[in-house]
């Protein structure tokens, strides 16, 4: 079987039209004609019998040399061959007979076929002068594949362009509408039939002119402006506000292509919300700043090493600005007296747990070294991450109410003649003892003291004589004790001593160094030469952590103590047993 895509009867053929030329010359100038085309190409004769084709075509429609006899292959075979293998889907009946008749008739004809390879062929069919037809095959399948990229990347455009808030308008590089998105129309209340492609830039200029966007300005002359203006594709932007009170802002930016100006792209953005809100905010500022400038707080935040990152109105609160204390450490400003660790630990505990904090009371020193009470409320900050970033919040000087209410709470827990304890600060100082003890296992001891013939000095002397005894017995207790102790009166002449930490027989040593103290003290009268010797009488009371008692029992105990000492002759010390 002959390969050669031409028959020798075929060449003959062709030839013999060739006004006598030589019959193989001529097949020979055919089949390098044909195999030199870019194009598949198969000729047939009146009967669609195979007269040529090339080898491009066998390749294109990927025919086997079996389906060729002696180097021909009729018309009805290959369509045959095709809807055998499924070129033409499952149901290829109808589509042949189509093919066929179409092909009898000798009609010009084109069509795309995309092969099951995924390969699109263009194929067209074009009567000879003779009868019979040639068809052209082209593998369009890269030329398909850039349309279709292009249509896709149209339609993403598209969709960009109707999701955007902006209007967008394209203008070609004589101001002529190539492409809008539907807010543009809306935007700039512009009629259907204007919002056209190849619609003139100035007949939208016109438009608005005509309606008075402009203001007094002659619209001839504005228009005019305005077309110079755009004609330079210069970069611009503005913004118009609209007859209805909406504020556009307007950009427009040449577009180029391979370095020379091929149009406009124009955008406008409704800001009136944005500018209403921007004069809000100014608003709210203005009250901000003058919010803190009439009052004794500041606003700050500090990052998650807790250092500040911003701050406003510390000056008039901490005496610090605000470029001395960025970057540095609300720690660094803090109270070191130990009577407010309490307040320090506080703010540090809810900075570690990272959660909201309102109204913590901390202390800090002014930068004149007073000292300060702040009432803190922070918000943490968390990064784009959702980690931890930091707080925000702001601070209050509370100084001067917060030292008239710990003033006043001294007075509620002060006995007001001598300046100790009196009987509820004593109660609450008890059980915090008691408390204490429960878990470190410690003993507690109790002193009852009270002034011997007290009612008799009263008499003797009159009451601001026994006023000036209670007193300085209060001052001999406080000196005499230990700073974890606690001294209280309990009214009239009585006092108590309460000893953490302390056994009976270390309570008894106390007792009797405070009886031998006051005992030796030297109280001046101004209505008599020599001072007033008073005594006490002591009853000592001793819980341990083995027997827990209530603040009654244990009263109750060193009263019997106080009670054997008065009743034994008095100036003496009693334990309980």
């Amino acid at each position: 079987m002959s390969h050669d895509p031409i028959s020798n009867a075929a060449a003959t053929r062709l030839a013999a039209d060739e006004d006598g030329a030589c019959p193989a010359l001529a097949g020979t100038a055919l089949h390098t004609l044909l195999e030199s085309l870019p194009s598949g190409v198969s000729m047939y004769d009146a009967d669609l019998e195979m007269i040529a084709c090339n080898g491009l075509f066998r390749r294109l429609l990927e025919l086997p040399d079996e389906v060729f006899v002696d180097g021909r292959l009729s018309f009805e075979r290959m369509i045959r061959f095709n809807a055998a293998r499924g070129e033409y889907g499952p149901h290829p009946e109808a589509q042949v007979s189509e093919i066929l008749a179409c092909a009898r008739l000798g009609q010009p004809h084109v069509y795309e076929r995309t092969r099951p390879n995924g390969t699109v062929l263009e194929i067209r069919g074009a009567p000879l002068p003779n009868g019979g037809l040639v068809a052209i095959f082209n593998d369009i399948t890269r030329r398909k594949g850039v349309e279709n990229e292009a249509r896709r990347l149209a339609t993403y455009l598209r969709a960009v362009l109707d999701s955007l808030p902006q209007a967008v308008a394209v203008f070609d590089e004589s101001l002529k509408l190539v492409l809008c998105n539907g807010v543009f129309s809306q935007a700039n209340d512009l009629p259907q039939d204007i919002v056209q492609p190849g619609t003139d830039f100035l007949d939208i200029l016109h438009h608005h002119a005509a309606l008075g966007e402009y203001g007094d300005n002659d619209p001839d002359d504005y228009v005019g402006m305005r077309t110079s203006m755009l004609l330079r594709f210069e970069p611009h932007r503005f913004e118009r506000i609209r007859p209805s009170g909406r504020i556009l802002d307007v950009q427009g930016n040449p577009m180029f292509i391979d370095g020379a100006v091929a149009g406009l792209v124009t955008t406008y953005t409704d800001v009136t919300e944005s500018r209403r809100t921007e004069r809000e905010l100014r608003r709210v500022y203005t009250l901000f700043e003058e919010a803190l400038a009439y009052s004794p707080t500041y606003v700050w935040e500090v990052d998650a090493d807790g250092a500040f990152t911003f701050l406003k109105g510390t000056e008039k609160v901490l005496g610090y600005s605000e470029a001395e204390l960025l970057g540095r450490r609300f720690g660094e400003l803090r109270c070191r007296d130990l009577s407010c660790r309490e307040f320090r630990n506080a703010l540090d505990d809810v900075f570690r747990n990272h959660r909201p904090y309102q109204h913590v009371l901390t202390c800090a020193l002014h930068k004149d070294g007073t000292h300060l009470w702040l009432s803190v409320s922070g918000q943490p900050m968390l990064s784009p991450s959702g980690a931890f970033a930091g707080y925000r919040g702001v601070g209050f000087d509370v100084t001067e109410t917060t030292n008239i209410r710990k003033e006043l709470e001294r007075m509620a827990l002060m006995d007001a003649l001598t300046g100790l304890a009196n009987r509820r600060k004593f109660v609450d100082r008890f059980k915090l003892e008691t408390g204490r003890q429960n878990r470190h296992g410690q003993p507690l001891s109790l002193l009852v003291l009270d002034i011997d013939h007290f009612k008799m000095i009263n008499d003797q002397f009159g009451h601001l004589t026994g006023d000036l005894c209670l007193k300085c017995v209060a001052d001999m207790l406080m000196l005499a004790v230990r700073k974890i102790d606690l001294v209280a009166r309990f009214g009239g002449e009585e006092f108590i001593v309460l000893l953490p930490e302390t056994d009976v027989g270390g309570a008894a040593v106390v007792a009797e160094k405070l009886r031998h103290a006051i005992e030796s003290l030297n109280i001046p009268i101004e209505t008599r030469f020599e001072p007033v010797h008073i005594t006490v009488s002591v009853g000592v009371a001793t819980m341990t952590a083995k027997r827990q008692v209530s603040v009654d029992d244990i009263m109750e105990a060193a009263d019997q103590g106080l009670y054997k000492a008065k009743k034994t002759g008095r100036n003496r010390v009693c334990t309980y047993p």
